[in-house]
This record gives structure tokens, C-alpha cells and sequence, in this order.
């Protein structure tokens, strides 16, 4: 049995580790905790363990500190990280100390366990150095940069921005990466959640390099182009919030009753203050995304148009199909066709 340690100040925290993770299916005993760096340390002079799970910020010593002397002590020892934000320069100097991976705790009920603890483990029976090179740290650019703008309100919210940002700036920075196509999904998702936002005046994607200074630029037009609408912060970020989860479930026609007690506006306000900030209704812009996500199912499936319709959240094939014709210019068979021709 891989034998493992957890170190964390909240004690919550270890009792969620302990219990959410199938340790004994992957064969790993927890063979303690410790709710400091210094106690972390006593432990493992008595109690060899060849994996540490660790938060990075402890009172006394951090976690990054403890990782410096447990692998001083045993260079054998594998480290994966626990933190409560993604903060790119913590995780990225912790994966240059020796840490194999990292966990977002406010993510854990999200995180596919399995998959995690497979990933892990591979990493700890592998006889690997504790240095990490460019590659690990370019998938871990990447994977950050996917992350943070999974959520909108990034636009809006500096600390949030600020971790793309850098993320993207080391994508951008490595050979051989792939920052142009990272911030291409960026800008794709963005044209889909702001319809309305003028994308012709603003410069396109640049080819090779530029990609943070173009991301921070259309970051800052368009929380301008939000706060416009003389909402305030807190009702602007709810608005936001309420794109996000149309966004994630384009076709399933989300209840507005449903999405208002997610952001926790009542009804009226809420079509007012997403008709003139969005500068469309509510139900036009659920009409929008579900013909985009039609699209996309037009272009990279061969379902037949009924089941696309019934995908996308349309019950009617024929409102469908002239909805999508009235909208984008030519029949949903029509468009798959002149794309599929072009391709």
C-alpha cells in the first residue's frame, strides 16, 4: 500500500480528503494528517509516507516551505498541492519544487475522482525527478488558461483576470505551445455569450504573439461596454453569472424562474436588467445560443436535423428549421452542406 499524508490547517478539509477520495480502490492508506507545516515534518521523520498532499498557504510554515524540507529529507517523496484558488505563480513555483500535481478545493465535488487518483498515482509510481520540465509546465499554462475562463466573470473581476492573464502570457512565452488556439476557444466563447457586443470594431486574433495584450484589451471594452448599462457591480456580475449558465446548457431552454433564483434576482428585475445589459430579451437570447449550438451539432455530428432541433431545444422540427432559416440565411441542411462542401 502507497502510503499518504494530508496537511491542511482546516480540519474539514482532511475529513473531505479522507472521505471523498477512494484511496483504498487505488491502494493508498491515509497514514495521517497534520494541521501544520512544522507537525507535517515531525510526522514524517517517524512515519515515511511516499505521498504529501499539502495546502499552500498555512499559518506558520507554508506549504511550499514544507515541500522544500520533506523532499530534502526523502527526494523520493511525491507532493500534490491543495489550494483554494488556481493561483498560477503558487501552483507554478510548487510543480518546479517537485509537486506532481495540484487540487482546487472549492472544485473537489466537481473533480472526476477516479480519473484524479489515477493521474496521481501514475505520477507517484513513476521514478521521476523532482524537477519538472517545460512541457509540464507548458500543460499546466494550459490548463490554468481553460480553467479560469471557463468562468465569465473574469471580465469583471480583476483576481479572476489576473490568473488568465498570467497564464496566457506563459502559454504565450513557450516554445511550442498553443496559446493561439487556447485564446481562439476564448474568443469563440465570448462572440457567443455577447451577441450584441460590437466583435467588427475590435481588432482580430493576432496570428503569433500579442495574445495577452488582445485578451486584455477585450476584456477591458467589454466590462465597459457591461457597465454602460449604469447597473450596478453586483447586478451586472449577476447578469454575467446568468449568461455563464445558459452558456453551459445551451439547448435546454433553462427555466427563467430557475436561472433568477440561481442569481437571486426576482423575476421583473431580471428581464429588465438583462434586456439592457445584454441589449436583447431573455427568451431572444436563449433563441440565440440554442441556434449557435445547433450550429455546432450541424457542423460536428451527422445526426439528422429533427434530432439537432430536439438537441438545441426545440421540440418543433418545422419552427426549427424556420427559425434557423430567418436567422442565419439558409436552411439548417442547407448550411450543414455549404460547410461541409468547404471543408
Amino acid at each position: 500500500m502507497i502510503q499518504a499524508l494530508i496537511v491542511d490547517d482546516e480540519s474539514l478539509v482532511r475529513k473531505g480528503m479522507r472521505l471523498m477520495f477512494p484511496w483504498s480502490k487505488f491502494g493508498v492508506e491515509i497514514a495521517g494528517e497534520a494541521s501544520t507545516g512544522e507537525r507535517a515534518l515531525a510526522f514524517l521523520q517517524s512515519h515515511p509516507v511516499q505521498l504529501m498532499m499539502t495546502d499552500i498557504t498555512m499559518p506558520g510554515m507554508s506549504g511550499l516551505e514544507l515541500i522544500k524540507k520533506a523532499q530534502e529529507r526523502d527526494p523520493a517523496l511525491k507532493v500534490v498541492i491543495l489550494t483554494c484558488h488556481q493561483d498560477f505563480e503558487f501552483i507554478q513555483e510548487a510543480l518546479r519544487l517537485g509537486a506532481i500535481d495540484y487540487i482546487v478545493k472549492t472544485q473537489l465535488e466537481e473533480l472526476d475522482l477516479d480519473a484524479t487518483m489515477q493521474r496521481i498515482l501514475r505520477a507517484v509510481r513513476q521514478d521521476t525527478t523532482s524537477s519538472h520540465s517545460s512541457k509540464d509546465l507548458l500543460v499546466l499554462a494550459r490548463t490554468t488558461a481553460i480553467d479560469a475562463s471557463s468562468d465569465l466573470l473574469w471580465i469583471m473581476e480583476e483576481d479572476r483576470f489576473s490568473i488568465l492573464f498570467r497564464a496566457i502570457n506563459e502559454l504565450e512565452q513557450t516554445v511550442g505551445s498553443d496559446s493561439h488556439a487556447v485564446l481562439f476557444d476564448i474568443a469563440e466563447r465570448l462572440k457567443r455569450c455577447f451577441p450584441m457586443f460590437d466583435w467588427g470594431r475590435h481588432p482580430a486574433l493576432p496570428n503569433s504573439g500579442g495574445a495577452a495584450g488582445w485578451l486584455q484589451g477585450i476584456r477591458s471594452e467589454l466590462a465597459a461596454w457591461l457597465r454602460s448599462s449604469a447597473y450596478s457591480e453586483d447586478v451586472i456580475r449577476a447578469i454575467v453569472k446568468a449568461v455563464d449558465l445558459i452558456a453551459e446548457r445551451p439547448g435546454q431552454h433553462m427555466k427563467q424562474s430557475e436561472i433568477c433564483q440561481l442569481v437571486n434576482l426576482s423575476k421583473s428585475y431580471f428581464s429588465t436588467s438583462f434586456r439592457d445589459i445584454m441589449r436583447l430579451t431573455f427568451s431572444h437570447y436563449l433563441q440565440t445560443a440554442s441556434l449557435y449550438a445547433a450550429k455546432e451539432l450541424l457542423l460536428s455530428t451527422n445526426h439528422p436535423v429533427y434530432l439537432i432541433a430536439e438537441k438545441s431545444g426545440f421540440m418543433d422540427q418545422r419552427y426549427f428549421s424556420k427559425l434557423f432559416k430567418e436567422q442565419i440565411g439558409m436552411l439548417p441542411s442547407e448550411f450543414r452542406q455549404l460547410h461541409t462542401e468547404r471543408s
